[in-house]
């Protein structure tokens, strides 16, 4: 086990894929996408606003995807999760595009 108690999870790269493919999908699904647009409308130009804001939107999001891939519903979770989807981005230009695509939803341009 991991310190946090959370097992040691390993993805491989098919099912990282996979996993960010399903993240990225759920962000468009129309509740959510007004979930971020919320987020956005209040943060308006200020990029430190969008990054308080839509963090915590997405991760939520997010949460719920890996579960089913075998992470903790938490900030753990989703902490070991990017942890391997870097790793993967270095080798594989789809989950460097997938990564990007997440990233963009919280992180200021």
């Amino acid at each position: 086990m991991e310190a946090g108690g959370q097992a040691e999870i390993s993805l491989d790269q098919a099912t990282c894929k996979q996993a960010l493919r399903d993240v990225v999908t759920a962000l468009q699904q129309p509740e959510n996408l007004a979930r971020v647009e919320a987020g956005l409308t209040l943060a308006g130009d200020d990029p430190m606003k969008r990054l308080m804001l839509l963090t915590p939107i997405v991760l939520d999001i997010e949460k719920d995807v890996i579960a089913k891939y075998g992470f903790t519903a938490d900030q753990a979770g989703v902490m070991r999760f990017m942890v391997i989807v870097k790793q993967y981005e270095a080798v594989d230009a789809e989950i460097q595009e997938l990564s990007a695509t997440l990233r963009a939803k919280f992180l200021p341009s």
